[in-house]
């Protein structure tokens, strides 16, 4: 598991959001990205969605990440990302 601290916190709705737990996927989150993937998500759509799956945050608050601190979530993730079974990303 990696902690991410945020450049930028995230606010949303009174809670203020410093820090991300990136680890691998759990079975609720990559149930998240099939669906949005079968629904024509993008891939930020996606992630941010497993995001805040696995971390507890509402899906507004994930959406308020800002671009550099994506940018680590994503470099975190790419053996689980691309390799997660039931959707991988580069599936067409």
């Amino acid at each position: 598991m990696t902690t991410i601290t945020l450049k930028r916190p995230v606010e949303h709705e009174g809670h203020v959001y410093t820090s991300i737990k990136v680890d691998e996927p759990t079975a609720g989150a990559m149930a998240v990205a099939e669906k949005l993937r079968n629904a024509g998500a993008t891939e930020t759509v996606v992630l941010l969605a497993m995001v805040a799956k696995d971390n507890d945050w509402p899906s507004g608050a994930s959406e308020k990440i800002r671009y550099f601190d994506v940018q680590a979530i994503m470099d975190a993730l790419p053996p689980l990302f691309e390799a997660a079974p039931g959707g991988a990303a580069g599936d067409a």
